[in-house]
């Protein structure tokens, strides 16, 4: 696998270069800092005995430049020895001894005095030589004097070379250590991700059974909580598979159970039931397959819509009885699922209040925050609270008069469970039943 492709290596191939570049660009400056320092210091030397040369200069009786002492520093006294002074005043000139009798190859005479001027020059063994000259004039003295001095500058050099090799050795083994670190940062850092992958691999066999995803550090928990999540909505969805099969095989028993007692009676009425047995097998069958269909991750449902188709069909289902339906639900309100699952929710609580009702129901539905609720109320007998867990389990019918199967109620509380959604029952502002449904809005 290419190393980009990895995490861990495009952390490493992030930092690795970012660390030489820095290794090298702090031993560059280090040497250059250290030259410009060295270089600095022999200028002061060669300012200092410029100064002292000058100072042992003084005016002869001709008006010309004469030696009153000689500079006693040991280093000009040494043939050759890379320490070297010179005077010129223009007519006449004095030497160092370590110079003998080497002729220098100076720039022309400037005319008139001027500031100290630094320089580099060929010495006489071709050696190159830091100088430092200057034009005095000294009283009495008619033309301005030219002070001179040099010293080797290649044992300077040796220096710096020195002190950038041993900078670049310590950057280098600095480069090591950090590399050394970054690696080992980058292992520690990505340490939680392998941790989630071996409590998924876990979970996957059946050795745990959540992921934990509060014992994960901040930036990761994020992750365990939405695959959390995914791992919860996958067992919503087979604990929802497991009991639309038992509705299935629940919704069929009727149906069969009539087509077995016309079969051991046959008459001229047995293929009018047959085909209306197998219409209604059929008919479950659909519905149930239709709801067994995994929801898109993007599906998006607008409520008021399925409202109005709804409202207008148990309008014309339950003509006989009359009832006053009214739904307030602003356009723009969406669930986060699909249209056929939202529609046996309503449906089914929609028949419920038609059939328990006794002058009107109503529909109202709103949105908090990232929820979305509808409210179903009707102004039947209402249900008191102990009985209302009860009528939300599969197959409870409180009432055996009022035609149904008892599922109603429990498969919506299954499709919302689904979703992550819930299902409570209270009382009416006005009397009787309300049915809240909670769902995720898109």
């Amino acid at each position: 696998m290419s190393p980009l492709r990895s995490l861990r290596g495009r952390l490493l191939a992030a930092g690795i270069p970012g660390i030489v570049l820095a290794a090298a660009g702090a031993a560059w400056l280090l040497g250059a800092a250290f030259e410009r320092s060295a270089l600095d210091a022999l200028d002061r030397r060669l300012a200092d005995d410029l100064a002292y040369v000058a100072g042992a200069l003084g005016r002869d009786g001709d008006g010309g430049v004469h030696l009153r002492r000689t500079p006693s520093d040991r280093r000009y006294a040494g043939v050759f020895s890379g320490h070297y002074w010179y005077v010129d005043d223009g007519s006449d000139d004095f030497r160092s001894r370590s110079l003998w009798d080497h002729p220098l190859a100076l720039p022309p005479r400037p005319q008139g005095t001027g500031d100290l001027r630094y320089g580099e020059l060929a010495g006489p063994r071709g050696q190159t030589l830091r100088t430092a000259e200057q034009m005095l004039r000294l009283p009495g003295v008619g033309a301005p004097v030219r002070v001179w001095v040099g010293s080797d500058i290649g044992e300077l050099r040796a220096d710096v070379a020195w002190f950038r090799w041993q900078v670049a050795a310590a950057a280098a083994l600095l480069a090591a250590t950090l590399l050394i670190a970054a690696a080992w940062q980058v292992r520690y850092g990505l340490r939680p991700l392998q941790g989630l992958a071996e409590k998924l691999a876990l979970l996957r066999r059946g050795h745990a059974a959540s992921i934990d995803a509060a014992a994960l550090p901040a930036e990761v928990r994020p992750l365990g909580e939405h695959l959390e999540e995914l791992l919860r909505h996958h067992e919503r969805m087979v604990q929802r598979a497991r009991e639309s099969a038992q509705d299935l095989a629940h919704a069929l028993k009727t149906p069969l159970a009539v087509l077995a007692s016309e079969a051991e009676q046959p008459g001229p009425a047995l293929p009018a039931q047959v085909d209306e047995q197998v219409q209604r097998m059929r008919r479950v069958i659909e519905r149930h397959l239709a709801a067994a269909s995994p929801a898109p991750a993007h599906a998006e449902t607008a409520v008021a819509p399925v409202l109005e188709r709804l409202l207008a069909f148990m309008a014309s289902a339950f003509r006989d009885r009359g009832l006053a339906m009214a739904a307030d639900a602003a356009t723009g309100l969406k669930f986060r699922g699909t249209a056929d699952d939202l529609e046996e929710m309503l449906g089914n609580l929609l028949e419920n209040a038609c059939k328990w009702a006794r002058a009107r129901l109503s529909v109202r539905a709103g949105r908090d925050g990232d929820r979305l609720w509808i409210d179903v109320s009707d102004d039947g007998p209402g249900l008191p609270p102990e009985q209302r867990a009860a009528v939300l389990q599969r197959g409870v019918r409180l009432d055996e008069r009022v035609a149904g199967s008892g599922l109603g109620l429990a498969i919506v509380l299954d499709i919302a469970a689904s979703y992550g959604g819930s299902l409570e029952l209270d009382d009416a502002p006005g009397g009787g039943l309300r049915a809240r449904l909670r769902l995720p809005a898109a």
